[in-house]
């Protein structure tokens, strides 16, 4: 049985402080409602509870400014109720008041004392003490109501600032990582570009000596000394392996130029092909003779993305590939579209993600790495290019027995998850 009274007003928007509660417990109802009308104008909201058990269940549904305890009840008393209170975590805070009227002797006093009580009243009872000693009470309650409600606030925005520093962290990661593969892009355009022009140059005259010594061949004499025909010879087999390798420069300047393209904020559609061979020539110092890779391309080669920002996760993932095993191994990269959706993996013969680690390598500075050779940056940055393109990175176990790193993204832009 609960006695209450209107809720005061509150605020547009907020929501309504719940008032501070007392437990008023006690066999006789005639008691119960006394008390109620001792104390039921101090703003709070009065619950009657007429036996022990009544009173422990009272006490597991909710919180209690103050208990006042009747002592003698049949079945459990006053002070069987304070001891399994006691005994509850929950319920072992909550402050009890005894009430009874029995003769006041010092071993009751003690024996309340010693169950849990904070304070022992007798009856008839002294109503100006009994609501002191309820105010205080109500008063302690509210106060810690605040303190734990601006504990709460002060939680929520030390981890809201929490949050903003990390989030500031891997933005200023990102910028820097952005930077880096800039200058990395404007210095591999710098080379293509220089390397470029002697190389038309060269290529050019190429053709021109060839063409020429041709046209020389048809008027030598048939008796050429044979030392003059080996040198001819020798001449001519030269000419024409340097072709080849020239050839080799020509293709790698391309792949160069392809992998320095500046379209910071541009979508545009590219070959992936292009993308990932361009990659693997920038890498290809780590992969030598050590690494042997396998590509796969799919159709379609052509897709609408931010081709640099799909170099940089291209490259990424390759590069963990190739850390993962230690540099000796296979990596398979294979392209193409999977339903609605555009799919680039590679898998690698490393020793594998453990599962439960497989969320957190994603969290940007997580890194499992010595100190000082890695950032744990490069798969964060990676999830980012691929949420930035709408879709996912997962990380799989590849049939080689490493991991197999798939970026996922829908194939029309205008799908973004």
């Amino acid at each position: 049985m609960t006695a209450s009274r209107p809720s005061a007003s509150v605020e547009a928007g907020e929501p309504p402080k719940p008032r501070p509660a007392v437990l008023a417990v006690d066999d006789v109802e005639a008691n119960l409602i006394a008390l109620r009308a001792l104390i039921e104008d101090m703003d709070c909201e009065v619950v009657f509870a007429k036996s022990g058990n009544d009173a422990l269940r009272q006490l597991l549904r909710r919180q209690f400014a103050v208990v006042l305890l009747d002592v003698q009840m049949p079945e459990m008393d006053g002070y069987e109720v304070a001891h399994h209170a006691r005994k509850n975590p929950s319920t072992r805070d909550v402050p009890i008041i005894f009430l009874t009227a029995a003769n006041n002797s010092e071993g009751m006093v003690l024996r309340g004392y010693g169950s849990g009580a904070v304070d022992f009243l007798f009856k008839p009872l002294n109503p100006s003490i009994l609501r002191s000693k309820v105010r205080v009470f109500l008063e302690l309650h509210l106060a810690s109501q605040k303190l734990a409600d601006a504990k709460a606030v002060l939680e929520r925005r030390n981890a809201e600032l929490k949050a903003a520093y990390s989030e500031l962290q891997v933005t200023h990661a990102q910028l820097v990582q952005s930077a880096k593969m800039a200058s990395l892009g404007e210095l591999v355009a710098g080379v293509a570009h220089e390397i470029n022009n002697p190389l038309a140059f060269v290529l050019s005259h190429l053709e021109t000596v060839r063409r020429s010594l041709g046209v020389v061949e048809e008027h030598l004499p048939d008796s050429l000394p044979e030392t003059a025909k080996y040198n001819w010879q020798r001449a001519s087999e030269r000419l024409r392996e340097v072709s080849p390798g020239l050839e080799r420069i020509r293709e790698l300047v391309v792949k160069l130029r392809t992998f320095s393209r500046l379209d910071e904020g541009e979508r545009k559609r590219v070959s992936v092909r292009e993308c990932v061979e361009s990659v693997l020539t920038i890498l290809g110092h780590r992969l030598k003779d050590h690494v042997k890779v396998t590509t796969d391309f799919g159709s379609p080669d052509e897709i609408d993305c931010y081709a640099s920002l799909l170099n940089q996760a291209i490259m990424n993932l390759v590069s963990n590939a190739i850390d993962a095993m230690d540099g000796n191994g296979a990596v398979c990269i294979t392209t193409g579209a999977s339903g609605e959706d555009y799919c680039i993996s590679v898998a690698d013969t490393g020793p594998g993600i453990p599962r439960e680690l497989r969320d957190r390598v994603v969290e940007p500075f997580f890194t499992t790495k010595p100190v000082g050779q890695g950032t744990g940056l490069g798969l964060s940055i990676t999830d980012s290019i691929v949420r930035k393109h709408g879709g996912v990175l997962e990380l799989l176990d590849s049939e080689s027995g490493g991991t197999r790193a798939v970026i996922r993204f829908p194939l029309n832009p205008s799908d973004l998850r």
